[in-house]
């Protein structure tokens, strides 16, 4: 909001002569005022107390614009208002006492041009009523203005106080804090509790997942979340098993391939746990979704942990398998990924895979025949796993 141009109804001579009068006691009325605010609110006694001159530097300003908005008949400039409101409101000083001490000034400004609208000046009922409008009219223009101060300074500490809560995240996440005091700082800000414990939770929201985990899981948990370049970071506090498990369910739920840490005690540990919780995820195959723990499934766990490494070791152990034109390999992979998750048995593979179990024992022979590797000898059936898994989780 600007200072406005639009103008008010002209006041009598007489009240006009009283209003110049007063301009020309300004420095004495601001003291008066500056004393009546300091014994009617708290928070200005404070600041007559600490920046005496200060306060009366506000008020002489501020009753001289309205004084001379009552002498050109226009609307009162509430530019050095907003200022007023914004460094109230940076102060903490509540917009209840702000407002009324605009209310209390404007009444004080009233009186005492009534103290001088006495014996041959004396003014009628009609320009009395006149001048009482004029004065609440500029009291209500500068409680407008106050009011959109402190929104805005509102707005402006919200804005600031995100900001500054996703540093602190990321300093976490990324092991950037390593003194004790910073890691007791960021623990009161983000209201965690300083030991833990903790998991750290990762996922991969959709392009337009406006709410993504951080809309599903129970906000009783005082998780902190966090939007990534590539997903989104939770650190959750599971302080007992049952928040644990309750995390778990929740998670459970979702249509969104996630990772889940290890519970880590201290925030010193989340970067450690942050790196679990994607390697968890990546334990699940393109398209597959629910939450997975690390640990949850060590082989795969291994394999997502050293992707590298482990395609280069399914190449090695499947290379005449993975040779073959497509039509006749990805039914062979497909049956023993299926195997494998059904423990080893045809018959439930075949009910998955809608073919005879006869057929799905053949396709084992022929990926033993490939590979050189024999199902029943413990080190072939793991090294076949490990590759087989290698191969499900390639995007």
């Amino acid at each position: 909001m600007v200072a406005t141009t639009s103008t008010m109804s002209p006041l009598p001579p007489e009240l006009n002569e009283i209003v110049r009068g007063q301009l020309g006691r300004l420095p004495q009325l601001a003291d008066e005022l500056a004393r009546l605010l300091s014994e009617k609110e708290e928070f200005y006694r404070r600041l007559e107390h600490s920046s005496p001159h200060e306060l009366r530097k506000v008020c002489e300003v501020n009753l001289g614009r309205a004084f001379r908005a009552f002498l050109e008949a226009r609307e009162v400039d509430v530019e050095t208002a907003r200022k007023t409101g914004r460094a109230q409101a940076r102060l903490g000083i509540p917009i209840s006492a702000a407002l009324r001490a605009f209310r209390i000034a404007g009444t004080f400004a009233y009186e005492r041009m009534l103290e001088h609208a006495v014996g041959p000046r004396q003014l009628t009922p009609e320009q009395l009523l006149s001048a009482s409008a004029t004065v609440w009219h500029i009291i209500d223009s500068f409680s407008d203005v106050i009011a959109e101060a402190y929104t805005e300074v509102a707005t402006d500490s919200a804005r600031y106080d995100n900001k500054a809560r996703l540093a602190l995240i990321d300093g976490l996440l990324d092991g950037r804090f390593t003194r004790p005091e910073e890691f007791e700082d960021a623990a009161r800000v983000l209201r965690l509790p300083p030991e833990g414990p903790f998991v750290v939770v990762y996922a991969e929201p959709k392009p337009d997942d406006d709410r993504g985990l951080s809309g599903l899981v129970d906000p009783r948990s005082r998780a902190v979340w966090r939007r990534t370049t590539d997903g989104e970071v939770g650190v959750v506090p599971v302080e007992r098993s049952a928040d644990l498990r309750a995390l778990r369910q929740a998670l459970d739920a979702v249509a969104l391939p996630v990772g889940v840490s290890p519970a880590v005690a201290g925030l010193r540990l989340l970067p450690a746990a942050l790196r679990r919780a994607r390697i968890a995820r990546a334990c699940l195959a393109p398209g597959e979704t629910g939450a997975v723990g690390f640990g949850d499934r060590p082989v795969t766990t291994m394999v997502a942990g050293a992707p590298k490494l482990a395609r280069e070791l399914a190449k090695e152990v499947l290379k005449d398998l993975l040779a073959l034109p497509e039509a006749e390999r990805e039914p062979l992979l497909r049956t023993m990924q299926v195997w494998f998750a059904e423990h080893g048995s045809a018959r439930d593979a075949a009910e998955r895979l809608f073919v005879h179990p006869n057929t799905v024992r053949y396709r084992i022979r022929r990926v033993q025949e490939l590979t050189g590797r024999d199902l029943t000898d413990p080190r072939g059936i793991s090294e076949l796993y490990l590759a087989v898994e290698s191969v499900r989780l390639e995007p």
